[in-house]
């Protein structure tokens, strides 16, 4: 008696975004769905919650609950905080172009259980090789991580299939004709010239999805009066269609084509093989795809690598959180709403003085993040050198003009106080910084235009009382433009009541993120706050 082993279904996700699909198998409960790097499924999409949502089974159902993301979690177009899940379920994270398909069903392909039930009839010894030939190939089309590998395992089985004498896979590309990927002969030499193939029969395959596969071309009108196939003397002929499914439930398109030939006639095409023929090609169009998913994931891994090093860098270069002299002390804060953000600040402390600067480059991400640390570095190296103020972000501002040309600009502000208690400030069109000062805030709205935008602007130094006790708050708009649920913004004002609570700066940044209600910033978020001692 022949036992059957049973096979637990697959759960698995299919993302697609941006034009990529790639599959995330389901193996644990609960499975994280988020922008976070720790997430089970990872999404590299600013628009995604850092963790927007869970995957839990439950007494063999399936179900996705919502993590309290910004933008929601839809099932089927419907808004959900819990949901059951069936196959095939689409679910999109709130955000245009992006949608995840819920998947649920065995590992075994749809073709290969035909060929399994159509084999269970057959007795011939020549069609079970076959039929051994076939699974073989699939086991090692599913192992296969890399395409190439994958188109390769599949010409060898596909040649030793049919006795074919050469065997080519051609991929569609885009705005082009069909592309050679992978070329093999029946000695397992690869082939990289594809001279004297049939390339009339391989275009139709390609266009039309038409199937080509016969013993013996001469007998067959179709193909008997194509030229190269009479100039090169070729009997047997097969192309078949790469299929994969489309984005639609019912469509499919074609991928690529399997393509052999031989200049001897084949009598290994029995009704059998065609089938085992076109279970192949389509055991191997879904690994292929599922082939580039892997790669377009550690391709999307990769870069959340490097994103997170970027972001690794960028922290190290902001000054420390909170540092102290002989009359002064200066806490600061930079959130930035992505990996990496365009605000940031730097503390400078020589023996006459305390240098602060907070800055904001115009835009988010990593164009945001180059511009700043190219202001920041200018900066520091300027103040070190013994540069004043005026003169620091005036060669920002001409170095900026000269190479960026008025396409990207920062608000900046500067602010520098003596031991003495003197306080000068430079503001770059930046927001207005705030002096709290005996129990009264007053906001400083002098100032000059952003670095970047006109090579002859001019900038000046603003002077204010500081005396001992008095505090200077320094922000970016990310604080006080940061909105509640009605589009309310937060505003100066609500700062000015912070700063009279003695840790200002997390008085703050816990009273931006109550305001909001804990949802996403959609924009960095900086503040410096320097306080006189003595």
């Amino acid at each position: 008696m022949t036992s059957v082993a049973i096979v637990r279904p697959e759960i698995a996700l299919l993302i697609e975004t941006a034009g990529h699909r790639r599959k995330v198998v389901v193996s644990k409960s609960p499975f994280t769905i988020g922008r976070a790097e720790d997430c089970d499924a990872a999404i590299a999409d600013f628009r995604v919650s850092r963790l927007h949502a869970r995957l839990i089974s439950e007494n063999g159902q399936h179900f996705i609950v919502d993590a309290g993301s910004r933008h929601g979690t839809f099932v089927n177009g419907t808004r959900i905080e819990r949901a059951n899940l069936k196959n095939n379920d689409e679910i999109t994270l709130g955000v245009s172009g992006l949608k995840l398909i819920f998947l649920e069903g065995s590992p075994v392909s749809s073709a290969t259980q035909v060929l399994l039930r159509k084999f269970g009839s057959e007795t011939a010894a020549s069609d079970m090789e076959k039929l051994k030939l076939f699974l073989e190939a699939a086991r090692s089309l599913s192992s296969g991580v890399v395409v190439e590998d994958v188109l390769r395992n599949m010409l060898d089985y596909a040649l030793r299939l049919t006795k074919a004498e050469r065997g080519f896979v051609y991929l569609k590309q885009t705005g082009s004709g069909p592309s050679l990927a992978c070329g093999l002969d029946n000695t397992g030499h690869s082939l990289a010239q594809d001279a004297n193939v049939s390339r009339s029969v391989v275009q139709e395959a390609m266009t039309s999805a038409a199937e080509f596969i016969t013993g013996d071309a001469t007998q067959q009108s179709t193909l008997a009066v194509r030229e190269s196939i009479v100039m090169n003397e070729l009997r047997t002929v097969i192309a078949i269609p790469l299929r994969v499914r489309g984005a639609a439930a019912a469509s499919t398109q074609v991928d690529g084509v399997l393509y052999l030939d031989s200049r001897s006639v084949s009598h290994n095409l029995s009704g059998v093989s065609h089938d085992v023929l076109r279970a192949l090609a389509g055991e191997c169009a879904s690994v292929l795809e599922h082939a580039r998913m892997l790669e377009a994931e550690q391709a999307a891994k990769q870069y959340r690598q490097e994103m997170e090093i970027a972001s690794s860098i960028q922290r190290s270069l902001i000054a420390e959180p909170e540092v102290h002299c002989d009359f002064a002390r200066v806490s600061g804060r930079s959130i930035p709403c992505r990996e990496v953000g365009g605000d940031f600040f730097d503390v400078c402390i020589s023996p006459s003085g305390v240098t602060v600067i907070v800055a904001d480059v115009s835009g988010k991400g990593i164009s945001a993040a180059l511009l700043a640390s190219v202001v920041h570095g200018m900066f520091y190296a300027q103040v070190a050198a013994g540069a004043g103020l005026v003169d620091a972000v005036t060669a920002i501002n001409r170095f900026l003009c000269s190479r960026v040309a008025g396409q990207k600009y920062a608000t900046l502000l500067a602010a520098q106080l003596s031991s003495r208690g003197r306080l000068e400030i430079v503001n770059c069109g930046h927001v207005p910084p705030i002096v709290f000062d005996a129990g009264k805030p007053t906001q400083i709205s002098d100032g000059d235009l952003p670095v970047g935008l006109m090579a002859d602007a001019t900038f000046h130094l603003i002077h204010h009382a500081f005396p001992a006790g008095a505090r200077l708050c320094v922000l970016t708009d990310g604080i006080s433009e940061s909105e509640d649920s009605n589009g309310v913004e937060f505003g100066l004002g609500r700062v000015e009541d912070c700063l009279r609570a003695q840790d200002a700066l997390r008085e703050t940044m816990a009273a931006v993120e109550l305001f909001s209600g804990h949802r996403e910033a959609q924009d960095d978020r900086t503040i410096v706050v320097l306080e006189r001692t003595k």
